[in-house]
């Protein structure tokens, strides 16, 4: 198995491809052909076999966020997968270690994702959050204005040493 970084623009046609073809399979509301749901991420995290066939994906934002007032570097998460056939073999938290790595090594404050499914997460030392959050609402490839309100599932890895804050989280942003 191989871990990679791999720059949004980077990408080749045949990467492309298997990343939808990924997203579709797990994933069964994708919007089909895509490889990504709202915005385009500044990187991939991509786990391949010896063959190249993609095994696992995560999409990563790399941007600055507002924790109550305390301005933080993050990571966030989105399209976090891993194929049918390679899922219990320990390769998601695998392609979470390679990335909290990269994070640590690059000073970022935090990883955050929006989980539906909290329990791999809650494994690997995410926190699950409450925060009211602030973020610019895309929907249909259109923005339509700003939304206040909590997220469901909002979760955070602290790396800096420092305590999530209770209070507004303002995404400065789209949500991931």
């Amino acid at each position: 198995m191989h871990i990679t970084n791999t720059p949004e623009y980077q990408l080749s046609v045949p990467q492309h491809l298997a990343i939808s073809e990924l997203l579709q399979e797990c994933f069964p509301q994708y919007p089909s052909g895509r490889t990504h749901f709202r915005q385009l991420p500044q990187f991939r995290i991509l786990a391949t076999n010896d063959e190249g066939t993609l095994m696992g994906h995560i999409a990563v934002e790399h941007r600055m966020v507002n924790n109550a007032g305390q301005l933080l570097r993050v990571f966030g998460l989105a399209d976090v997968c891993v194929s049918s056939n390679d899922r219990g073999k320990g390769l998601g938290a695998s392609m979470l270690a390679y990335l909290i790595a990269l994070a640590q090594n690059t000073g970022i404050d935090a990883l955050l994702l929006i989980a539906h499914e909290p329990e791999f997460y809650l494994k690997n030392d995410f926190l699950a959050v409450e925060n009211d959050c602030k973020w610019l609402f895309i929907q249909g490839d259109q923005t339509l204005g700003v939304l206040n309100r909590k997220i469901g599932g909002l979760m955070v890895k602290m790396l800096n040493g420092e305590t999530w804050r209770a209070g507004q989280l303002d995404l400065l942003g789209h949500i991931f």
